[in-house]
């Protein structure tokens, strides 16, 4: 089993990933082998025109074909951000665009076929103290779950007041239970 986390954040170090290497620990404790992709180390470009990309038989050279097959390898997808403007990071947004290269490109039936039935799970945390801020990340990406070519399994998501770096480790009702939303991917059987 191996659990992808996919960090979002701009800062290497601060609460989201804290939170994201507190689930790596649950899911190498239940067994599996994680890796992490901090997408402030890649190139991806945001989407140009897929018309003219497909009719010239390529895009403009980024990264996102080694973040795609890292996805399409992975057993379990773990999307970790911090809530901007009440949704995903910019850096998390990107990516997730890219998805409609692949479905454009390759048609949805493939990207159905590298992601479906793969377990998911998501970890944000924010400034605000009230959950109700980041509903909308959340509908956001539980939709996207849930996209007709994608279709992946919800284990469940952990969010946390950020603010400070630490503050994110201080709460230990969401350390906890992002240990346990780790344990959860690692011992997921993909249909």
């Amino acid at each position: 089993m191996k659990v992808l986390g996919i960090m979002g954040s701009s800062r290497r170090d601060g609460n989201t990933n804290d939170l994201l290497d507190v689930a790596f620990r649950g899911a190498t404790d239940a067994g599996a082998e994680v890796e992490k992709i901090l997408l402030l180390d890649y190139n991806i470009h945001h989407i140009f025109n897929c018309k003219d990309c497909k009719k010239q038989g390529v895009c403009p050279p980024d990264d996102w074909p080694i973040v795609r097959d890292k996805l399409f390898d992975a057993d379990a997808i773990l999307w970790a951000t911090p809530l901007y403007c009440y949704t995903v990071s910019g850096l998390l947004k990107v990516v997730l665009d890219r998805f409609s290269c692949v479905i454009y490109w390759d048609s949805g039936e493939y990207l159905l076929s590298k992601l479906k039935g793969k377990a998911t799970g998501l970890i944000w945390t924010q400034d605000e103290p009230e959950f109700e801020k980041g509903q909308h990340l959340l509908g956001a990406m539980r939709y996207i779950y849930s996209y007709e070519f994608i279709q992946l399994v919800d284990m469940g998501y952990i969010w946390a007041v950020g603010g400070s770096r630490g503050t994110s480790l201080k709460n230990h009702k969401a350390v906890q239970e992002a240990y346990e939303l780790g344990q959860r991917l690692a011992r997921f059987k993909r249909a």
